[in-house]
């Protein structure tokens, strides 16, 4: 893994960063400020950006490249739309990571370490929170979307396979 310094003068790289619906309503000084606490990370094919099993406190978005989804050592799912948020769930409960995000194609991600909240005070500190708030508010309700529509389907099959004369 390659660490790559955020400069707010690389107009590619701030472009990149406010394409993330996280990130645009960040704007000039706001997107700087926040930048501070981020890393971008560029992965090679077969790296390992999450493991299961452990304990940390960063959540990631998908810039671009492939990731496989690994529970167990089976590949349960694929990312690789950008804008893409994983590793979210074990910010917001500090439990232990439920899966391995593997490289499949080289990546580069942004990485929020959640503990920069304990360095800000005040106002700032309230404001950044409820910024981060919503944004975890709303990755989970369009998480547990798609969960629906995909116990929807499954009930589907269901009852299409019962129905069946084989």
């Amino acid at each position: 893994m390659e660490v790559v310094n955020f400069d707010p003068n690389d107009a590619q790289l701030v472009a990149s960063i406010t394409n993330i619906p996280a990130f645009k309503p960040l704007a000039g000084e706001r997107l700087i400020e926040v930048m501070k606490t981020v890393t971008i990370r560029d992965y090679e094919k077969r790296e390992k950006v999450i493991t299961q099993g452990e304990m940390d406190q960063c959540m990631f978005f998908l810039m671009k490249g492939k990731l496989s989804v690994q529970v167990d050592g089976i590949e349960i799912n694929v990312l690789d739309n950008p804008n893409t948020v994983f590793g979210e769930m074990g910010v917001i409960d500090t439990s232990p990571r439920s899966a391995t995000e593997v490289v499949k194609r080289p990546s580069r991600c942004l990485a929020l370490d959640i503990n920069f909240f304990d360095r800000l005070e005040g106002r700032a500190k309230l404001a950044v929170q409820a910024f981060f708030y919503k944004m975890f508010y709303e990755i989970l309700v369009q998480r547990l979307r798609e969960t629906n529509e995909h116990i929807a389907d499954l009930d589907m099959q269901k009852t299409v396979m019962e129905n069946m004369d084989i």
